[in-house]
């Protein structure tokens, strides 16, 4: 062929498109990486809230992961029917988490992302978010329940690592002194439902009892929050920049914090992630129990 002047253009076209079709090749294996997903259910199931339920959202979980991605991986544990749980058992279930991430690295090394599916109570979300913390090599998004109409059940709410989205979908109010309350303790309630008074006026008797000095009210501009990513993680975000930024005396600073939970179990984690991870000791997280109408927290106190 390179002796004919015809021959060499075809030799050129020809190592053209072969090089053409190696770097599509490239292409197509770079694409296929970057859409491998790892899913990891994960379970705390609560007597008192109904085990049924929560066996029906762990199978649907399942389900969810495995029809969306290239490996699942389940771990869970029931909670005491008492309600005093201890919290090493949601440690050991956030570090059994951990392990999981690093065997479905293994498993598939191209994985570009974790699919984080979690099925628990909020406050017991928020400490497992803490124990997780935010700084993983791979990409760990947790997943809510879509509550409109619509397919798949589940969507990417909220990625654990800190981001800087654009939308900002909350009213923090001023921090608020309680009269009586330690200096030390301070409390963050969000109401992400739209209840308003009823929900603050619980929030605010709590405080007192248990002595919080001070308060933080954020609220969500509307009862629902809008589906997707951006509005969750800019919750998320706001938040976490919100407590970082309030005027709090050191020793308010350094004391021990609480935060009064609503909203879908995905913000609970990120949030716990992103507040708790770097003092998981200091903080307490509440969520609504209807049954005894009070706020339940967790750990409860003397839990070590």
């Amino acid at each position: 062929m390179a002796d004919e002047p015809a021959g060499r253009w075809w030799f050129i076209l020809a190592l053209a498109l072969g090089l053409a079709l190696v770097g599509l090749g490239f292409w197509l294996r770079s694409r296929a990486r970057r859409r491998v997903r790892v899913g990891i259910v994960v379970t705390a199931a609560d007597a008192r809230r109904g085990l049924a339920r929560a066996r029906q959202l762990d199978q649907q979980a399942e389900t969810f992961s495995r029809a969306t991605c290239s490996v699942t991986l389940r771990t869970g544990v029931d909670l005491a029917s008492s309600g005093e749980w201890d919290r090493g058992v949601v440690d050991a279930l956030a570090d059994e988490t951990l392990t999981a991430i690093t065997l479905a690295e293994r498993l598939t090394p191209d994985a570009a992302q974790v699919n984080l599916i979690p099925t628990m109570p909020l406050h017991v979300a928020f400490w497992y978010g803490a124990r997780l913390g935010y700084t993983h090599s791979r990409n760990v998004v947790v997943h809510a329940i879509r509550q409109a109409d619509g397919a798949p059940p589940y969507f990417p709410a909220v990625s654990l690592r800190a981001t800087d989205p654009q939308c900002q979908p909350l009213d923090v109010d001023r921090l608020e002194v309680i009269d009586g309350g330690n200096q030390t303790m301070t409390a963050i309630a969000l109401d992400l439902q739209g209840r308003g008074d009823a929900f603050f006026d619980q929030v605010i008797a709590a405080c007192r009892q248990r002595g919080f000095g001070y308060l933080v009210r954020m609220r969500a501009e509307s009862d629902r929050l809008s589906e997707n990513m951006d509005t969750f993680t800019g919750v998320v975000e706001q938040a976490t920049r919100a407590w970082r930024n309030l005027p709090l005396p050191a020793g308010a600073r350094t004391g021990q914090h609480a935060i009064f939970l609503s909203g879908p179990v995905a913000l609970s984690v990120a949030l716990g992630a992103r507040l708790a991870s770097p003092e998981h000791g200091r903080w307490t997280a509440f969520t609504f129990d209807a049954a005894s109408n009070s706020y339940e927290p967790f750990p409860t106190a003397g839990d070590t």
